[in-house]
């Protein structure tokens, strides 16, 4: 069994490589009450064009502080401040509006979405509640 140490390592170095691949968007969508199964479903479902990363809040937070500039995505840092409670986090390059009908699939609700430009942030995390509320009222939810 790796130490305490190791594993954070492990973790710091897995989301550094999911941070240099072409994800252009980062959606922080609320987790609570999933199970194992669900996220591998998840998992699954968003393989194709996107990365979940689940973990503890704060090493998910001190690795997009630290791999997110050297990566030259300095618009996921916005993310931070969202990261709390039970989340995770979606890296996509795919278009977030599309993400958000699969997460919503899913009964998860995107939080905020961090685009590559800092001024898209607001107008994504609107539209993303618009979405949701439109699917929520159209499937009696």
């Amino acid at each position: 069994m790796a130490s305490k140490a190791a594993r954070k390592a492990i973790y710091l170095h897995k989301v550094h490589n999911h941070l240099l691949k072409d994800h252009t968007q980062l959606l922080v969508v609320s987790a609570d009450n999933l199970c194992v199964n669900q996220i591998q479903a998840i998992r699954q479902g968003l393989q194709a064009h996107s990365s979940v990363v689940m973990g503890k809040n704060t090493l998910m937070k001190r690795s997009i502080a630290i791999h997110a500039p050297s990566a030259e995505k300095p618009a996921f840092l916005g993310a931070i401040p969202h990261i709390v409670g039970k989340v995770g986090l979606i890296l996509t390059a795919a278009d977030p509006e599309e993400v958000s009908e699969v997460v919503a699939g899913y009964k998860l609700q995107p939080l905020v979405c961090s685009s590559m430009d800092i001024g898209m942030c607001s107008l994504w995390q609107w539209l993303l509640g618009f979405h949701l509320d439109l699917l929520g009222k159209r499937n009696g939810v």
